[in-house]
């Protein structure tokens, strides 16, 4: 369905683009007859064009509003991963890059601030997150050669996680601190 849509997208792209070329540059080339039509019909494919794109803007930039925790909860692992690479984008992060599922090599994104480029192991789980997490967001790390690593979860981390994260350098972010990161959602 989604390759139907991106498919239906490009081709009101390019109907749009032939309307704009009709509506400046064609108008005076055509013959009388066929003026209405053409002009109603570039109308329609221009309002369509614009009209579209205005609700899938509204429909990204507003896509989590007023979020809860307890939503996030309910997310399924790859829609976790998008709303943490959304919710980095709007705390500042640039150049944010959602990886690939499989064969990941332990980082689900790649995102830039402040001129380092991080490498974010997303992680939702309804236990511990422990050190297994840290391990592949470091390895991914050190495969992607980022400046930094972090996980970031919906849960808590083991204390052990929280140990070998501080001796590897890698930044956690919990529960908390991912709610204090949700207030920059649009409310």
């Amino acid at each position: 369905m989604r390759a139907f849509l991106k498919k239906l997208y490009w081709l009101l792209t390019g109907g749009f683009a032939l309307a704009l070329g009709y509506a400046f540059l064609g108008r005076d080339y055509v013959p009388v007859a066929f003026k209405a039509k053409l002009d109603l019909t570039s109308f329609i494919l221009i309002a369509t064009w614009v009209g579209g794109n205005a609700l899938l803007l509204y429909r990204w930039h507003f896509k989590y509003r007023d979020l809860q925790l307890e939503q996030v909860d309910a997310m399924e692992g790859e829609e976790f991963e998008h709303f943490c690479a959304y919710l980095l984008r709007r705390n500042g992060f640039k150049h944010i890059q959602v990886t690939q599922l499989a064969g990941d090599q332990g980082v689900d994104i790649i995102a830039k601030k402040k001129k380092k480029t991080i490498g974010f192991q997303c992680k939702r789980y309804t236990g511990f997150v422990g050190n297994k997490a840290v391990q592949e967001v470091w390895t991914g790390h050190n495969f992607y050669k980022l400046d930094e690593a972090a996980v970031i979860t919906n849960s808590e981390f083991s204390d052990s996680a929280k140990e070998l994260a501080e001796d590897l350098g890698v930044m956690l972010i919990d529960r908390p601190r991912l709610r204090r990161l949700m207030r920059r959602l649009p409310a």
